[in-house]
């Protein structure tokens, strides 16, 4: 284990694959790097992101980027040995030079060469997922091996659990919101300048226009309403690939004048406080939600469907309405009862904020961060093979030979 630098921190090198954007990950680990306390910790990073590396340097903080590539990925080259080889030495000498007394990957990818690096020099590794890895990649990622694994929510969590990982080397600890700088958005008011009439009710969906988040079902329910003359304007902030798909469902529905496409916006908080009355998701997968938090916070009820690590941040019937998913008629059953009881929404939103602000900032993600750093730091036991607990390496078998009786019967 490393000793304490000259000025009595902690030094902690952040470690993050992805690709060249900041969306949740990224935004969440920013937040965290500088609301940790630097009195104790001091943060460091190394990515393979310019944009991120960008930022992280605007903020003052140490930044290290480099090419990372994966060993028996899903792209190739699956098998460049070498490359494997030399992200180990070179994690070996950041850890070395610049002191390092924890390390934290904040996607499960560089787990991979990080591993053998911090098993070597007796530094602590602590792995933050923030969504489901299949068997496959918990393997090949060694999971299995870190010093600790940290989900945003019990949902990303539930492969360990079910794997019976030791409760010693697991742990959730929610995404948080900085919700004083969120607050000191702007408010705006789209109504005047999108041509939205006063009593028109807006809804608003953020995210990626993928897939998985589901904004074709939010359009479809959208119809649904206005066939009933219910007077509604659905906003919808992002960008992505599905963007031509859904223009095309928007122009085949005759939605045009209703539904608006804002692209990427950095004011997003501002918008739905100054325009928005009602947040509405109809995401596939969700691993936490950090919109919902950012909703709630903006004072907004909040519709969704029941899934992934979404009633983890919604309360059901308390701070918004979850409805089953993959399910256009239900999400437009629950936007109109909050439209008809704005009473009902009232109160959805009013304990929605309230929930957020005592659960889900990021002060309280930082404190519980760094209560975990500082275990690790006095627990010896982090250090000790893997082999040496031998239960979940049980279950691991009985779930591998699960799959491949799943896959036999699939080709049969």
């Amino acid at each position: 284990m490393q000793t304490e630098n000259r000025t009595g921190t902690k030094n902690i090198l952040f470690t993050h694959y992805g690709d060249n954007w900041i969306r949740g990950s990224e935004r969440c680990l920013l937040d965290l790097m500088t609301n940790i306390d630097t009195k104790k910790y001091t943060p460091i990073l190394w990515c393979n992101q310019p944009i991120m590396a960008q930022q992280a340097r605007a903020l003052g903080i140490k930044v290290f980027c480099s090419h990372f590539s994966i060993l028996l990925g899903w792209q190739a080259p699956r098998f460049n040995v070498l490359n494997f080889l030399r992200l180990i030495k070179e994690a070996k000498q950041l850890i070395t030079t610049l002191h390092i007394d924890i390390v934290h990957a904040n996607s499960a990818v560089p787990c991979q060469w990080l591993n053998i690096a911090a098993r070597q020099l007796h530094v602590p590794l602590l792995c933050q997922i923030h969504a489901i890895y299949p068997l496959r990649d918990r393997l090949t990622f060694g999971l299995y091996h870190v010093s600790k694994v940290v989900g945003v929510s019990q949902y990303v969590m539930r492969p360990f659990y079910q794997d019976n990982l030791p409760v010693s080397r697991r742990q959730v600890i929610p995404n948080g919101i900085d919700d004083k700088k969120l607050s000191q958005q702007a408010l705006i008011d789209l109504h005047h300048g999108l041509n939205i009439s006063c009593g028109t009710f807006v809804i608003a969906a953020v995210g990626s226009l993928i897939k998985r988040k589901g904004m074709d079902l939010i359009i479809d329910a959208l119809a649904l309403l206005l066939k009933k003359q219910l007077p509604m304007h659905l906003l919808i902030i992002g960008d992505g690939p599905e963007k031509e798909a859904l223009t095309a469902q928007i122009a085949s529905l005759g939605l045009q004048q209703q539904v608006t496409l804002l692209g990427e916006q950095d004011n997003v908080m501002g918008i739905l406080r100054g325009t928005v009355n009602l947040f509405v998701s109809g995401a596939r997968e969700e691993a936490f939600g950090l919109v919902f938090a950012e909703a709630s916070l903006a004072g907004l009820a909040i519709v969704g469907p029941y899934i992934g690590g979404i009633p983890e941040v919604v309360k059901n019937n308390e701070t918004g309405l979850l409805v089953s998913p993959e399910n256009s008629f239900a999400l437009s059953i629950a936007i109109e009862k909050l439209y008809q009881s704005p009473s009902l929404e009232y109160r959805l939103a009013k304990s929605g904020q309230k929930h957020i602000l005592e659960n889900f900032t990021i002060r309280h993600n930082a404190q519980q961060f760094e209560q975990t750093y500082q275990t690790l730091l006095q627990t010896p036991e982090v250090f000790s093979p893997w082999y040496t607990n031998t239960s979940w390496m049980t279950s691991l078998v009985h779930g591998c030979q699960r799959f491949m009786k799943r896959g036999q019967h699939h080709e049969a």
